[in-house]
Order: C-alpha cells, then structure tokens, then sequence
C-alpha cells in the first residue's frame, strides 16, 4: 500500500560510506514546549485503533489486566519542511491513544510510541509487538499524525491520472481527519494541524506529511517522560521511550533523526527525550525524499534499528541502493527479514481492505494465489527485546548477514528458491514454500506471494512430514540462539507445511 503510493519519485541519490556525525554540545539543545493534555469524553463507544474492537488490533486488555484511555493531546508546534527548516509555530490538537498496565507495579519503566498509518489509523508496531508489550509491563502509546483533507491531496499524487484516480477509489475514505470525523464526528471534530501545500514540499510535490510531525512527537515524548499526578501516565515512573514506527510514519523519525532533532530537542537535565528508534516497512525516500539509510545527524549513544520485510529489501537491491553497515558506535542495525512481506492480513487498518488475486484477474496465476501471513511478529517482538537489552544492559542486539546481491539482483538458492542471506526465520530454514515479491512477480498486489512446494517436493526434501516437523523445531532452537526468536515464543511457532501437505 504505502510503497505503492509515490515509488515513481524515489530519487536515486546515494549517500557514501563516509557520513558526517554531528553531536550537538548540550548547551544547544532546547527543551521542546510542554503539550497539555485532556481526557476524551466517552462518545459511547470504544475510540478508533481500539484494541477492545474485534479485528486485528484486538487484545484481551483485561485478561492482561491493561486500561485503555484516550486523550487530546493540544500545543504549538514548529512547521518544518522536508530540508529541515523551521518556518514558524503553529498550534495543533491531535489524539494520543494509551494502553497501560492498570497496576503500576507491573510496568516496567519503558513507553513505546507510534504515529498511527495513514490508512485506517492502524497501528502497525502495535499488531506487530502487542503480546510481547502485554507480557512484559511496557506501556504504548498511538498518536495520530494527519490532516484535513486537501483539494489535491499529496498522499495519491501519481504519474497519470488513471493511477491517482484508483489509489484514491482505494483508499480514500480511511485517510486524513475525515476519516476519523466519519467515524465518531463528535469525538475527532476537534482535530486540526497546520498543512500548506505551497509552502512545504517534498521532491517536486506537495509533502504528504504534516509539518508539525516532528514537534509533536518530541512534545509527546516530553509529556511522557515528565513525572505528573495528572497526566495520562499517572502514577507510572517512567524511565525510557521507544519509537517504534512501521509503514510511511517510520520516514518521520528518520528526519528526525537526520535533522538533529535528537540533539536539539532535550529533557530539562539534558537527557534524550528517546532513548531507541525502530523502524520498519519502509523505504526511507520512497515518497519523494532524499534517499539515505542512516541518518546524517545520528547521535551516539542511542540505537536506531530498522527492519526490512522481503519487499522493502528487494526494493533496494533492484534500485542499487546501499545498506550502512551495522555498527556499535553509532548504534546501527538493519535487518532484512526473508520471508516477512511488506503487508499480512492482520495487519489493516480500520475499515481497510486490500485486493487479492482474483480481483484483479490473476487468481488463476500461481505465483499469484498464495499470500504468505507467516507470523513475523515473532521476529519483530525478539528484535524489540533485543533493543531494549541494548539500551538497558549494554548488550549490543545481533548483526546480521545481508541478503545476498548480484548486482541488482538478489541471489536465490537454486534449491529452495529462497534468498540467501538475510535474517532466516525458522519457516526460511526449513522452507515448505518459494516466497516472493510483487517485484518479481508482477501480481500488481500489495501482499506479497509465496509458490508452495508440490507435495512430491516436500517428500522429496523431508521423506515425512515427522522429518520436517523435526528440522523446524531445530530451525526454531536456531532462532532463538541467534536472537531472532523468544524462547517463550517458540512453542506456539507451528510447523507452516501441514500432515496433509506431504
């Protein structure tokens, strides 16, 4: 979805291996304004992106003993552009959506914040981490970050007018305030934040993303991290903030970060306002911007880690587009993680629908017909804990190998089909199927596909299916050593061929 939306204006600029490391002395940076913050009046049902919805943003809250709260989140705010600059200050009202532990004993210190999708208001690192984050006391915060809609809205923006005409049948009625007014009119009314197109661009077109973005995260981070009887997080002590922004929002925090936001924005004793970055399913630059990889300004001290699905690493190879290499000192990862795709069935948004196969004519395609929904989110959860051993303990997260290039093309194993290289989850060690990219495929779907082996292949490869059930659990212990796997995950990790499949 996200990657379809302005692919056509990635610029090819490459960023060398030498980049500029800009440490801003503290006696520059500023402590951001301080938002206020307003309980939302109950409009007899559950707030959009609720987690108490059934659908795939659901979690039994109470079962976990979690509260859920919504609130309006209101201040002034800088409007930046694309290149960084501050123009002037404007107010704003958004939405923060918070999910706590109803004890404060069970909290663990730490916040994860997400600017919500532009689609559907879907929280991506939340569906992504949910279990993990309920498990472990960590306390998460939603926050939206739209618009009014414009006469020419900058998120459809395409090369002819045919291709913006369908984005927008597609998906116009779940983006921008509009959207959120439909749903619940009197509870999102008042959501407004600065947005002028003839001002603030990005590339050769409007940008898509609001200005304050950048402000109003760091005044939310601020909000969080300052200790208050009457704040959302009241009575928790909270330590740590992670950003963990997935989709188009996940190009927010990397402006952040390459602007020096990180450095110029403070806690009143100078301390970081975050203190990690995760980012993922997204092509920094894809939607007009400039195409890096590490930001120019990362600050030391603090890891920003981003984690590629099949479809965004693929996007890179074919483009000739470089990886940083994973270092300590900055904290630097990147993980390519095979066998993940850029979008799952559990992963829409509210009112979010994707097409398949067959509705598009291509069902009776075989490259087409069989989406891979394997559970990523396993990956995800391990590397997030990960991250949070780095900032805690020290222990810095795992290094990865890259997937394999030949140019721009990625190297597949002439056995399995698979890529080589990369981040292998244990369905990738012990494959039962080809997956693959929309890039290869030309299905024109948003879901990636995947071509299960035959069942004369799976015998051929495994003997039984005992055999394969056997090699997945090894691939799973596999996982968990490297860092890629919970061992608290592993025993509801299924084996993805089934009995009936051999």
């Amino acid at each position: 979805m996200e990657r379809l939306i302005a692919s056509h204006r990635l610029r090819t600029t490459r960023l060398g291996a030498c980049m500029s490391l800009l440490l801003m002395s503290s006696a520059f940076a500023e402590v951001p304004r301080m938002p206020t913050v307003i309980a939302v009046p109950p409009s007899g049902k559950p707030p959009l992106s609720s987690a108490n919805y059934p659908g795939t943003e659901y979690s039994n809250l109470d079962g976990q003993r979690y509260v859920e709260q919504e609130f309006y989140l209101q201040g002034v705010a800088p409007a930046i552009t694309a290149n960084g600059q501050q123009l002037f200050d404007a107010p704003y009202t958004t939405r923060i959506l918070v999910r706590k532990p109803a004890d404060p004993a069970r909290f663990n210190g730490t916040v994860v914040i997400e600017p919500f999708s532009w689609f559907g208001e879907r929280g991506a690192g939340w569906i992504l981490t949910r279990d993990y984050l309920l498990r472990r006391g960590y306390a998460y915060v939603g926050y939206t970050l739209n618009i009014n809609r414009p006469p020419v809205d900058p998120k459809f923006l395409s090369d002819t007018p045919a291709a913006e005409a369908e984005q927008i049948a597609q998906y116009g009625r779940i983006v921008n305030f509009e959207f959120m007014r439909r749903f619940d009119y009197a509870r999102y009314a008042p959501l407004a934040s600065y947005y002028d197109p003839e001002r603030f661009t990005r590339g050769n077109a409007p940008d898509p993303f609001a200005p304050q973005s950048q402000g109003i995260g760091a005044q939310l981070a601020l909000l969080l991290k300052t200790p208050s009887a009457q704040g959302p997080l009241a009575g928790l002590d909270v330590r740590r903030i992670y950003v963990n922004s997935w989709a188009v929002t996940a190009q927010v925090w990397m402006d952040y970060l390459d602007q020096g936001r990180h450095q110029q924005w403070r806690m009143p004793d100078a301390t970081p306002l975050i203190d990690a970055y995760m980012t993922g399913r997204m092509a920094y630059g894809e939607v007009g911007g400039d195409v890096i990889r590490m930001p120019r300004q990362m600050p030391a001290g603090v890891p920003f880690v981003t984690v590629y699905s099949q479809s965004e690493l693929m996007h890179d190879v074919i483009e000739g587009i470089d990886l940083p290499p994973d270092t300590d000192n900055p904290q630097i990862r990147y993980y390519e993680v095979t066998g993940m795709p850029h979008l799952r069935l559990a992963d829409l948004g509210t009112e979010h629908t994707e097409k398949v196969a067959a509705d598009i004519g291509k069902g009776d395609e075989p490259q087409c017909r069989t989406l891979y929904d394997e559970p990523a989110e396993l990956v995800v959860a391990a590397l997030l804990d990960g991250m949070d051993q780095w900032v805690r303990e020290g222990k810095p997260m795992p290094r990865a190998q890259r997937v394999l290039r030949a140019g721009t093309t990625a190297a597949r194993d002439p056995v399995t089909g698979n890529l080589q290289g990369g981040v292998r989850p244990p369905w990738i060690q012990v494959p039962s199927a080809t997956y693959l990219t929309d890039q290869e495929t030309g299905c024109g779907l948003i879901y990636d596909t995947k071509a299960p082996y035959s069942k004369e292949r799976l015998g051929k490869r495994y003997g039984s299916f005992s055999q394969y059930q056997q090699q997945f659990e090894e691939a799973k212990a596999t996982a968990i050593q490297q860092g890629y796997l919970l061992p608290e995950d592993a025993p509801d990790l299924r084996p993805v061929a089934r009995p009936q499949d051999f």
